[in-house]
């Protein structure tokens, strides 16, 4: 009998501590996400004869992590433990830039991908913002990186095309998935205008 009441008593507790201070068991299940662009606009056919070879992918600390990074207050960060990154950030914004120098047509081959081909152009990039700028009513997606563009001339490195590119897209909610979605147009944007520059600028 005694063994019964103390069950009794257990559960009881158990329901009410529940009850009163909001515990579940259940918990939200992790998401992963891949920041996946539109094809880019085709500006040479045939492509140019021209080799790349990304050299260093730069990311800056704040974001370099696979969880979501939200910005809530001017001076106030905080990660999203159940929302992130498939892969690492740095390794998903290298496949998604080259993929794009590619389509556009300003490059033949991609010589990550490629180890026998003579490199003609050699490129870094440093990824300085990726975070949900959620400060306000009109949530933003914030994308900022800068590309350095060189070619090596007796095996000197020197630079040809240097810029920073950013964006802050505008998104529906204050959500992970609207976040990703929005990364997905801020670089559609960005990768856009630096074609149409390497196309201006590189010979």
């Amino acid at each position: 009998m005694k063994f019964l009441i103390r069950i009794f008593t257990v559960s009881l507790f158990s329901i009410l501590f529940t009850q009163c201070f909001g515990v579940s068991k259940t918990f939200p299940e992790k998401r992963f996400f891949l920041i996946e662009t539109n094809d880019t606009k085709q500006l040479f056919s045939p492509p140019k004869p021209r080799t790349f070879f990304v050299r260093k992918v730069f990311i800056s600390q704040r974001f370099e992590g696979k969880e979501f990074v939200y910005r809530r207050d001017n001076a106030v960060y905080e990660s999203d433990f159940y929302n992130g990154f498939f892969i690492p950030p740095s390794h998903n914004f290298k496949e998604e830039f080259s993929k794009s120098l590619i389509q556009s047509g300003n490059f033949e081959w991609d010589a990550n991908l490629h180890t026998r081909l003579n490199v003609t152009h050699y490129i870094e990039l440093n990824l300085s913002q990726l975070y949900g700028d959620f400060r306000s009513k009109e949530p933003k997606a914030v994308v900022e990186f800068e590309v350095v563009v060189y070619e090596d001339m007796n095996s000197i490195s020197s630079p040809v095309f240097r810029k920073t590119y950013k964006q802050n897209n505008t998104i529906e909610k204050k959500d992970a998935e609207a976040l990703v979605i929005g990364w997905n147009s801020a670089l559609n944007n960005a990768f856009t205008e630096l074609n149409i520059d390497l196309s201006k600028q590189l010979k």
